[in-house]
């Protein structure tokens, strides 16, 4: 058995194979909520409520309720409230003391336990450009992990997972870019080699912080409506949609311009052909991503000429499904 798994900083995302050899997917929302009762009759009906809803929760040594995943976002608006969060920016959170209990509990909930001999590769982002964090603390610390659950576990840069589930068609060469909630990966891979990996320090979290600020809202409920809202960046509507469509924007330029600035400064192989660019990530979902995304890039100078500008087939699962195959090959 393998096993791929996309560590996000907002949603992890397991893989494996079923007995037809077509992918399984499992997702759960990367937050966690402590509700601390007040008595021991408040510690009851709390855990009622919970059972009730059938909210994916335990208890820990203090007796506090720790609700994890989507129930823990969702139960955490209803209290005008924000979720944590294991992860920050790719990596386990430096701030958040419960980040490594949580996040190994999210795992355990998708990938179970493994026989010593399974194969794991799990996702990592590559080194930000623009910021500094410990990237080998966070993969050492998953990696041991993961050991103790029994599965023999290798990281795979998350750019570079997106080429073995996006650019198999293309001779695996090609450009491939991931916007997720915390950063913004990107992967120049040529005939299977990654030649350039890099990130950025800023994904939804940044547009949802941004957006609070300037609507005077919580960055919970931008979230909620980002992700929900059905916006479309084209057309939106209402004073929050137009704000998120403005710091997408200046999203999508900001990973343009340092793309564009890392492959200038890099020796670059003299491609034989046009380069694919393969868009991915939570943010992407959002309807005219991949038409702001391609008029932005079209007034970009790339080393190189473009072929075409895609999305990913499944935005959401194609880095765990990239992790699968790297763990299979």
């Amino acid at each position: 058995m393998s096993v791929g798994l996309d560590i996000g900083t907002n949603m992890l995302v397991s893989a494996t194979m079923d007995e037809t050899g077509n992918p399984v997917y499992k997702k759960q929302r990367d937050a966690f909520l402590r509700i601390t009762p007040k008595s021991k009759v408040n510690q009851k009906s709390i855990r009622m409520a919970l059972e009730s809803r059938k909210a994916n929760f335990i208890i820990d040594d203090n007796d506090d309720f720790i609700v994890v995943g989507e129930d823990a976002l969702r139960m955490a608006n209803e209290r005008n409230l924000d979720a944590r969060r294991p992860m920050h920016k790719g990596v386990l959170s430096p701030k958040e003391k419960d980040s490594l209990p949580m996040l190994k509990l999210i795992i355990k909930s998708l990938v179970g336990k493994g026989d010593g001999d399974t194969n794991l590769v799990f996702s990592i982002p590559a080194e930000p450009i623009d910021g500094e964090f410990d990237i080998f603390f966070h993969t050492e610390m998953i990696k041991s992990y993961l050991k103790e659950m029994g599965f023999n576990a290798s990281p795979i840069n998350e750019a570079f997972a997106i080429a073995f589930a996006e650019l198999l068609d293309d001779g695996l060469t090609g450009i491939t870019c991931s916007f997720g909630a915390g950063m913004q990966n990107t992967a120049v891979v040529y005939e299977g080699d990654p030649i350039l990996q890099f990130s950025v320090c800023k994904g939804g979290d940044w547009i949802d912080q941004s957006v609070g600020k300037a609507v005077d809202e919580r960055p919970s409920l931008i979230q909620i409506e980002k992700e929900e809202g059905e916006i479309n960046l084209l057309k939106p509507e209402g004073k929050i949609q137009e704000a998120i469509a403005v710091y997408y924007d200046i999203l999508i330029s900001y990973a343009l311009d340092n793309i564009v600035y890392e492959l200038n400064k890099t020796k670059l192989p003299s491609f034989k052909s046009e380069m694919p660019i393969v868009v991915s990530g939570g943010l992407t979902l959002a309807n005219g991503f991949v038409e702001k995304f391609t008029s932005a890039a079209m007034n970009k100078k790339f080393p190189f000429k473009i072929k075409e500008i895609r999305r990913a087939k499944d935005p959401m699962t194609c880095v765990a499904h990239g992790a699968l195959m790297a763990s299979i090959i």
